[in-house]
C-alpha cells in the first residue's frame, strides 16, 4: 500500500520544488550578473571596485540548473553553494556566495544603528569616504569573546594583535574592508590563499583552488564527490581516503605562518575525494571552512604555562561538541586529531557502521586486511574515547596507523 503511494508522493515534491524556484530569469541581467551587481553596488560599494565587469560572470560560469544540488540550494539557501561549469576549459567548478544569511545586510545594520544613521546614510563609508569607523567596527564582532560561529582567533587576550598579523599576510594592495568582512562572514577564500600559495603547479594543500571572484562570490575548483560517497566502497580504497584524512589532521593542525587551523565542523559533507589511476592516487579537500578556529601559536600571551590541549569527546547527538575557551588557553591542540579520528570510527551519533572505516566482514577473507581492520578499530576507540589525563598521545594513534595502512596497502 504504501509503495503504491510513492509515485503520488515524488510527484508532489516536485511540484513544490517548481513551485519554490528561483525565478531569476524574469529580469533582463543574466542570474550571476544580478547578484555580483548587488554586492557591488548594494552590499558594499567601498569595498568592491566599481570596475568588476560583472556581465562577464555568466560568459565564465554556466550553472547547471538540472543539477539536484542547485535545486535544493535554490529553494533553502539561494546562492550559498552551487554546482557549475567553467565555460572556457569545460571543467566542473563551485561556486560560493560568502554572505550567507545575509550576514553581511545585518552587520551593516547593527554599524548603522549603532551611529544613529539613517537608512539614507546606511553605508560603510562616512561622507568624507572613509571607511576607518567601519573597519573598526568589524574588527570588534570579529573579536567578540561571546561570539562562538564563523572564524574564531585565538588566544582570547591580545588577539587583535593576532587579526591584524593574520591580515597582514595578503597583498597590500587587497581591500581591507573586503578581507574583514570575509574574516567576519567566511574565512575560505583567505585560507585557500594562504594553505596554496606555494602550490601553483602541483596539487592544493587538502583545499581546493581558488579560480575567481566576483563581489563576495567566489569560484573554487571542483574536487570531487562528497565523502559518503566512498563508505561502501573496498576496505582498501577506504584505508587509503583515511590515510589522506589523517595527513590533512596534521598538515591544518600544523597550520601556516604560525596559524594553527582547528576545523570545528568536519563531517561527511565537507570533505570531498577524488580517486584517480584505478583508486591508487587518492585526493581529499576540506570544503567547507567558514567555521574554523585559527590560533595564533606565535602570539606570547596564553592563560596557561601548558602548551597541548587535549580533548575529550563530549556527548552530543548528531553534532561535534568542543570547549572554545579550552582550545583557546594552550598553543597546540589535539582537536583536529580527534575528529578525524570520529570520523573514520562513527558518525556524530557514536554509530560505529556510520564510520569510514566501518568493520568490513568482507575483509575477514583476507587475513592481512581483517587484523588490519582489528587493529584500526582497536585505535580509534582509543582515540575518540580515552579520557584525559589516560590518553595515549593522538599524533601517536595516527602515526601509527599510518604504518599499519601503508603497510596494508603494500601487501595487499
Amino acid at each position: 500500500m504504501q509503495s503504491s503511494r510513492l509515485p503520488y508522493f515524488v510527484t508532489l515534491f516536485i511540484a513544490v520544488v517548481l513551485q519554490y524556484l528561483p525565478n531569476e530569469k524574469s529580469t533582463s541581467k543574466r542570474p550571476l550578473e544580478n547578484v555580483c551587481d548587488y554586492d557591488r553596488n548594494i552590499l558594499c560599494p567601498e569595498c568592491v571596485s566599481s570596475g568588476l565587469e560583472c556581465n562577464k560572470f555568466d560568459d565564465l560560469f554556466k550553472l547547471q540548473d538540472d543539477n539536484v544540488f542547485n535545486i535544493i540550494n535554490n529553494i533553502f539557501n539561494s546562492h550559498t553553494t552551487r554546482i557549475g561549469t567553467i565555460v572556457q576549459e569545460n571543467k566542473l567548478a563551485v561556486m560560493k556566495h560568502l554572505n550567507r544569511d545575509n550576514t553581511i545586510e545585518k552587520l551593516l545594520q547593527e554599524y548603522c544603528d549603532a551611529y544613529s544613521l539613517t537608512k539614507q546614510n546606511c553605508r560603510w563609508a562616512q561622507h568624507d569616504g572613509s571607511v576607518d569607523r567601519a573597519k573598526e567596527f568589524i574588527t570588534t564582532s570579529i573579536l567578540d569573546s561571546a561570539r562562538v560561529e564563523g572564524c574564531i582567533f585565538c588566544p582570547a587576550t591580545n588577539n587583535r594583535q593576532s587579526l591584524q598579523r593574520f591580515l597582514s599576510l595578503f597583498d597590500s594592495t587587497d581591500n581591507e574592508l573586503w578581507n574583514l568582512l570575509a574574516v567576519r562572514t567566511n574565512v575560505e577564500p583567505l585560507l585557500i590563499k594562504l594553505l596554496t600559495v606555494n602550490y601553483h603547479d602541483g596539487p592544493p594543500l587538502y583545499v581546493p583552488k581558488l579560480l575567481h571572484t566576483f563581489g563576495f562570490s567566489i569560484i573554487e575548483t571542483y574536487e570531487g564527490k562528497t565523502l559518503e560517497h566512498y563508505y561502501d566502497f573496498p576496505f582498501v580504497t577506504r584505508m587509503g581516503i583515511a590515510a589522506e584524512l589523517i595527513r590533512a589532521a596534521f598538515k591544518f593542525t600544523e597550520g601556516i605562518h604560525g596559524f594553527r587551523v582547528f576545523l570545528t565542523d568536519i563531517n561527511p559533507d565537507n570533505v570531498v575525494v577524488n580517486l584517480k589511476n584505478d583508486s591508487k592516487q587518492v585526493y581529499v579537500s576540506i570544503v567547507d571552512l567558514d567555521n574554523v578556529i585559527l590560533l595564533d601559536s606565535w602570539a606570547e600571551v596564553f592563560l596557561t604555562k601548558n602548551t597541548h590541549h587535549v580533548h575529550s569527546k563530549i556527548e552530543c547527538n548528531g553534532c561535534f561538541a568542543y570547549v572554545q575557551e579550552d582550545v583557546c588557553r594552550y598553543q597546540n591542540s589535539d582537536l583536529n586529531l580527534f575528529a578525524t579520528c570520529q570520523l573514520l570510527l562513527e558518525n556524530l551519533n557514536g554509530h560505529y557502521a556510520k564510520g569510514l572505516l566501518h568493520y568490513d566482514r568482507d575483509a575477514e577473507a583476507f587475513p592481512v586486511l581483517g587484523e588490519a581492520s582489528k587493529m584500526l578499530q582497536n585505535l580509534l576507540t582509543e582515540c575518540v574515547y580515552c579520557q584525559p589525563p589516560d590518553c595515549q598521545n593522538r599524533s601517536h594513534i595516527l602515526k601509527d596507523m599510518l604504518h599499519i595502512i601503508d603497510q596494508t596497502i603494500i601487501q595487499s
